[in-house]
């Protein structure tokens, strides 16, 4: 039986190939035939974003919400091992019901800096501000402490590498946005003579926002300092009451 040999050139959106006939040694004598396939493009129509970008991205953010949630759920069972939450909590399907009764978070965070609070009242501050972890440098960054592991994560790291190295890039121009709001946030805070993120939300109408998310025409954007500097805080005044 004769020999072949298929030669094919693979581009981003076609396949061409030909097939030769060949020695028994291997050596081509000959084209029997050769052809292309076209494909449609696999990115959007309108930009050269591929189209497995939007279900990636959808897919990773799914991810990151179920991350954050098992993350809560370690910390509130961790809690109530150690008698900083009521029992009741864990497995309880509506938590929140339980956890709105034992106070506001952001009265209680406020509260927390200048008096003791009850064990209960101290492990609700400390699953809050598990909850708003803040702002930490750049996407990369982010994405690489905590899911590192995951195949997309690492896709989108690989493109980030790529678009740095061609200079700004959206995500880098949203950074920067990201670090003026959080810039004069500290400022507002200082200004209102409020000592931690915590105190000055508490200081803030009830119905105002206080998630960081655009409200009034602005936008309240914290970083991780803001709450990292609120728990030590919150630690040197509580640890005199719960050693």
């Amino acid at each position: 039986m004769s020999k072949h040999i298929l030669g094919l050139d693979l581009g981003s959106n076609s396949i061409g190939w030909a097939l030769l006939k060949t020695t028994d040694a291997g050596k081509p004598t000959g084209l029997i035939d050769l052809g292309s396939r076209i494909f449609n493009k696999a990115v959007e129509d309108k930009t050269p974003t591929p189209k497995n970008q939007k279900r990636r991205n959808s897919r990773l953010a799914r991810r990151v919400v179920q991350r954050r949630a098992r993350r809560r759920q370690r910390m509130l069972n961790y809690l109530v091992s150690l008698n900083l939450l009521p029992a009741s909590l864990k497995d309880h399907p509506k938590p929140e019901s339980v956890l709105n009764e034992l106070g506001e978070p952001y009265s209680l965070r406020a509260k927390a800096l200048d008096s003791p609070l009850s064990a209960h009242e101290l492990g609700r501050v400390l699953l809050h501000l598990v909850q708003r972890r803040g702002f930490l440098s750049n996407r990369k960054t982010l994405l690489g402490q905590e899911m590192l592991d995951d195949p997309d994560v690492q896709a989108v790291l690989a493109e980030l590498g790529e678009d740095t190295a061609g200079g700004d890039t959206d995500k880098e121009k949203e950074e920067r946005a990201f670090h003026q709001d959080i810039s004069q946030l500290r400022k507002t805070i200082e200004a209102s003579d409020c000592r931690t993120l915590g105190e000055y939300l508490a200081s803030m109408e009830p119905l105002q926002s206080k998630r960081n998310r655009q409200r009034d025409g602005g936008h309240l954007r914290t970083d991780r300092q803001m709450y990292q500097e609120e728990l030590d805080a919150i630690w040197e005044e509580q640890k005199k009451h719960h050693m």
